[in-house]
């Protein structure tokens, strides 16, 4: 109920009094990962992590700002540690502070034991097809997930050209696994160039019309208007109320900001979910309140 009042008063504040309050503020824990994806570059950005003390200061920093959401990335974040302090300690942290929502995104290798509120975990296709993507993975990712007592496990799976083929039988797959609370949809970003990963524009049209079909029978997290937005290719960019932190910077948006040709490609498609809800598109307000 707090984030619910927190989001009407947010739209309020944003359609009427024209604040641009933080909405969500990511921070980016580590660059370090434990695996070495066809699709990532990441490491490539330094071996930079933060300190638990610059972490804690860039939260009160957003709390100030009036941000109630906070994510975790990497890398991978749940391999950042410093001295006897892991990531779970920065997440009741944040809790304390009073943040409403707290997020992690993470590979899924390393068992999902966290007081965070939601769970995303990437799994990119079934067996062989995720791990051509991501190293020989899928098996424990699985078994870590069907381990884990955690009460909001969501999925992220990026599609691009070696797994777009496999949709349907991914969503099949993931309805059969209760800990699973639904599967969300983005495209391959090129942010290192359009290689053999990229979907060009009219295919990727094809898929997301195939997705709003499949919302009738599978558990899409993607909203029907947050998918048509991505169809139509019309949500804000960038997105301004979203912030990321990385060593030192703020980003507005993404890691790659302001780069024009990259924002009309982007396939972070979280982020037209968040432009629906501001329009308030009912699909999209009912969809954020699943998992914020």
């Amino acid at each position: 109920m707090k984030f619910l009042f927190f989001g009407i008063k947010y739209i309020v504040n944003y359609h009427i009094f024209k604040k641009k309050t933080p909405l969500i503020c990511g921070l980016t824990v580590t660059n370090e990962c434990n695996l070495h994806c066809r699709h990532c570059r990441v490491a490539e950005r330094g071996k930079k992590s933060l300190t638990f003390e610059e972490m804690t200061t860039a939260l009160q920093s957003f709390y100030q700002q009036g941000g109630r959401t906070v994510y975790f990335q990497g890398g991978e974040p749940f391999v950042w540690q410093e001295g006897k302090k892991t990531l779970e300690d920065i997440v009741v942290y944040s809790r304390k502070m009073g943040f409403l929502t707290t997020i992690i995104y993470t590979n899924g290798t390393i068992p999902i034991n966290t007081a965070a509120d939601t769970v995303f975990v990437s799994l990119d296709g079934l067996g062989d097809t995720h791990d051509y993507l991501r190293g020989k993975t899928f098996d424990r990712i699985v078994k870590n997930i069907s381990e884990s007592k955690h009460p909001a496990l969501y999925i992220n799976f990026t599609i691009n050209n070696y797994n777009k083929n496999e949709i349907q039988n991914f969503c099949e797959f993931i309805n059969n696994i209760d800990q699973i609370r639904g599967v969300f949809f983005y495209f391959h970003t090129p942010y290192y160039g359009f290689d053999d990963l990229y979907i060009e524009p009219e295919e990727r049209k094809e898929i997301l019309q195939r997705l709003i079909k499949y919302k009738k029978n599978y558990k899409i997290l993607n909203s029907k208007a947050g998918l048509k937005s991505a169809l139509r290719n019309d949500w804000k960019r960038p997105l301004d109320i979203c912030q990321v932190y990385e060593k030192g910077e703020i980003y507005t948006c993404c890691r790659t900001p302001r780069d024009p040709n990259l924002c009309k490609n982007c396939g972070y498609l979280s982020y037209s979910e968040i432009d629906q809800t501001l329009k308030l598109k009912p699909s999209a307000i009912l969809n954020a309140l699943k998992y914020f």
